[in-house]
């Protein structure tokens, strides 16, 4: 499992989205599990808030591992005419979107790399090498060191929508 927060906050990310039909891009895997900050859930209700104020959103698209190519390939099928790609999914699931629609891409994750769910279903960055554990930290905390935010983009309180 790949373990990822945003790095911006949801005004930030609407005047990135502005002045183009936007497609939302997610992966119901990891960026799912990450607290909620992708997956089709998330990525519906982020284009609901983003139309409502004003930006132009021409769809969702989403699947599970959207980092392998054949998954993006069959999202890029069906997604409708857009000209910028939002995309709440790791690093890889982005670069994918690019290769498998030629759009830009504005993906406002940060991966931290490789983790797990510990058993209350917590994500948590960790790294392994030669069989010893040298980091092992919730998303919260990589989140926090990394001036980053757990979870899905959130309309601040004071939005009208």
């Amino acid at each position: 499992m790949i373990i990822m927060a945003r790095d911006r906050d949801y005004p930030d990310l609407l005047e990135g989205v502005r002045g183009g039909r936007v497609l939302v891009w997610t992966c119901n895997t990891c960026a799912r599990l990450c607290r909620g900050l992708g997956g089709r859930e998330a990525a519906e209700g982020l284009a609901s808030r983003l139309s409502a104020d004003g930006a132009e959103v021409s769809g969702v698209v989403s699947s599970s591992a959207c980092c392998l190519m054949s998954k993006a390939l069959s999202m890029a099928e069906s997604a409708p005419e857009h000209d910028l790609i939002l995309a709440l999914c790791c690093d890889m699931g982005a670069r994918n979107a690019s290769a498998a629609t030629g759009s830009p891409v504005l993906n406002p994750v940060v991966t931290f790399g490789p983790g797990y769910l510990d058993e209350d279903g917590n994500p948590r960055v960790a790294s392994v090498v030669c069989g010893t554990t040298v980091v092992d930290e919730s998303v919260e905390e990589a989140a926090s060191r990394s001036g980053c935010s757990p979870g899905p983009f959130r309309v601040p309180s004071h939005a009208i929508l």
